[in-house]
């Protein structure tokens, strides 16, 4: 049986790697043909995304420091990175959820192609977000 500092340990980890996916995953595939440089595009809609880019990031950079560098604040770091974190994949679920809404769409002609059927951005989102829950759970284990 772990003790709960390990447990502790694994939950960060899981958090960064879900930071990571937010963070740097989508700045590589979205600044691209299938995405900022879309040539259907607006220019308005481009200058969004960078933005959104720009934005998540960042959110992920300061999860990261509060996650590990500034750890001697207990569980406030934790609960930060995994706000940040919920915060960035609830917007996108929002959006998904809503694209009926505003007339939107998960992926354009072209764009990244489905996994086994399913859009790859929920797929990959849903899964950032159940490894930033799982991680933030484990990462909240009491220390002895």
């Amino acid at each position: 049986m772990q003790n709960a500092s390990n447990v502790t340990l694994n939950g960060r980890i899981l958090m960064t790697i879900a930071t990571l996916m937010y963070g740097i995953v989508p700045p590589f595939v979205d600044l691209s043909q299938t995405h900022v440089f879309h040539p259907e595009w607006t220019a308005h809609s481009r200058m969004h995304m960078v933005w959104l880019l720009g934005t998540n990031s960042s959110l992920a950079v300061v999860a990261l420091y509060f996650l590990w560098l500034r750890k001697e604040n207990g569980m406030f770091g934790i609960t930060l990175a995994g706000i940040l974190g919920s915060c960035v994949y609830g917007g996108f679920m929002l959006s998904a959820a809503t694209i009926s809404l505003y007339g939107g769409a998960l992926s354009d002609k072209g764009g990244v192609p489905p996994i086994f059927g399913i859009d790859a951005n929920i797929v990959g989102f849903s899964a950032g977000l159940s490894i930033l829950l799982v991680g933030w759970f484990l990462a909240r284990a009491k220390t002895a």
